[in-house]
């Protein structure tokens, strides 16, 4: 049987603070990367968009090319979702 431990209402738990030395080893040097690329990648689509709005439109305004900025947020989100679904699928088969 396993001992459970009881916390009060409200508070949390303590965690120990983790070195900025340690946080730097676990970092994964890929992701940082190809987050950092689609944030440039919706930088420049933002700017090609407005770029194109502005001369469709014929002035300066700022509608759904500003979207192309949140393409780490959407990309995160489509990830952390897959990544779920594929994990919920492999544990229904066991």
């Amino acid at each position: 049987m396993e001992k459970v431990k009881y916390i009060k209402v409200g508070q949390a738990p303590k965690r120990r603070r983790v070195s900025l030395r340690t946080w730097i080893a676990r970092l994964n040097v890929w992701a940082v990367a190809w987050y950092a690329f689609l944030m440039v990648a919706g930088i420049l689509l933002y700017k090609l968009g407005a770029a194109y709005a502005l001369r469709e439109r014929g002035y300066y305004a700022v509608g759904g090319e500003g979207l192309a900025l949140l393409l780490p947020v959407f990309y995160y989100c489509a990830a952390a979702t897959i990544r779920d679904i594929v994990r919920d699928v492999k544990d229904r088969g066991k």
